[in-house]
């Protein structure tokens, strides 16, 4: 039986790690149960994600693909994304390890607004406090691991450089940590916008703290940088927060630069909040053969066990364990401290780790109300508009009562 398998890896590094593990399958698995798996490149995330919906169209969708989780949300209009979770605790195929994946990975892919387990994590990445070590050290700075501690840290920086210390890549992503480690809640896989009704206090909490920030002149936005890893590693800026993948980026865009990470700061432990993000695999079937659907499981089951994930994990991807047996592997370990200590942060915060819900429904999507954070955080940090005139644009938006 030969099965497509669809993925959106163009990075060199990742996709020798990610051919390596499907040929691994096929001569291994795969030939002792009759399975040979095609990988075929799709394009980016977004084109990736056109092609399946176009395949699903046509009838003829790839039997395992590569996702972000909003785009299982949309796929989960259709009847044809396959519930993994029979196969999962099925005492004879199932997955004994299930619960060695990360409790934050494991309710990401089990909230979906169907109930079941559609999705399995794969390549995990979360959110980091990027620092540059010379910086720090040569004016006497300690990494900060609250938000008081950063903006005096920030204050401390704007008066050596005369220029904003501290900026924030993904601007959402931002909103919903904050909001979170204030106690307030976003949205859930019904689509129900917390922040923008019941929470809304904590939501103008939010937007007032950026915008003090920026107007003191101790944060900044992108703007048209878009990412912050070039102004970091141009040094331009001291200190930001990026994803754990961006790491593997900087020593190419200025490799003297002595940099490190660090976990992101907290308002408190006991709101403790870090954002966790990255592909997801899935398996479609729409002619109901019993048998493909099997073939796909057992397929992905093999590229999110143990030795898969470390393979990822300590393979120069940029990507982190979505295990804890593999954060814990001496190989792993062995991996970080070859000149990857880069890593360790991010794994650091593996039991704060929190996801996006996703949803689509009559009203919205939760991609559009991401859209819309994204927009409101903007209009308030770089146009200076007032966070109440700002949310009320946003629920205007996205049809928020």
């Amino acid at each position: 039986m030969e099965l497509q398998f669809w993925h959106s890896i163009s990075n060199q590094n990742h996709l020798k790690v990610l051919e390596g593990l499907v040929e691994e399958f096929n001569e291994t698995i795969g030939a002792e149960k009759g399975i040979t798996v095609v990988p075929t490149f799709n394009g980016s995330s977004s084109e990736l994600y056109s092609s399946v919906v176009g395949a699903i169209k046509a009838g003829s969708a790839p039997d395992v693909t590569l996702a972000l989780r909003p785009y299982v949300a949309d796929y989960l209009q259709t009847d044809y994304v396959v519930n993994l979770e029979p196969y999962i605790t099925d005492p004879n195929v199932g997955m004994t390890d299930y619960e060695d994946i990360f409790e934050g990975l494991r309710e990401a892919n089990s909230s979906y607004a169907k109930e079941g387990i559609y999705s399995l994590p794969i390549h995990s990445y979360s959110e980091v406090l990027y620092y540059n070590k010379t910086f720090f050290a040569e004016h006497g700075l300690s990494v900060p691991t609250t938000w008081d501690e950063l903006v005096e840290t920030c204050r401390a920086i704007r008066d050596i450089t005369g220029a904003p210390a501290f900026g924030w890549d993904n601007l959402a992503g931002s909103f919903m940590t904050l909001l979170l480690q204030n106690g307030g809640r976003y949205t859930d896989q019904n689509g129900n916008l917390y922040f923008a009704t019941e929470d809304s206090d904590i939501t103008l909490k939010v937007l007032q703290m950026w915008q003090d920030n920026v107007n003191e002149g101790i944060w900044r936005t992108a703007g048209e940088d878009q990412f912050f890893s070039g102004p970091f590693a141009n040094e331009m800026i001291p200190m930001y927060i990026g994803d754990s993948v961006e790491a593997s980026y900087i020593p190419d865009k200025n490799p003297e630069l002595d940099w490190g990470t660090a976990p992101v700061p907290q308002v408190s432990e006991d709101t403790a909040a870090n954002l966790s993000a990255g592909h997801v695999i899935i398996a479609l079937n729409q002619d109901g053969n019993q048998d493909r659907m099997y073939a796909a499981y057992e397929f992905i089951k093999f590229m999110t066990s143990h030795d898969a994930n470390l393979a990822v994990a300590a393979g120069n991807t940029g990507y982190l364990p979505i295990r804890q047996s593999v954060a814990e592997d001496p190989a792993y370990e062995a991996y970080v401290a070859d000149g990857h200590e880069y890593m360790r942060a991010g794994v650091e915060q593996s039991d704060r780790y929190f996801y996006e819900p996703v949803f689509t429904n009559a009203t919205t999507t939760s991609s559009a109300v991401n859209s819309a954070v994204k927009t409101m955080m903007q209009e308030v940090a770089d146009n200076g508009m007032e966070p109440e005139l700002a949310l009320a644009n946003l629920k205007q938006t996205v049809g928020a009562n």
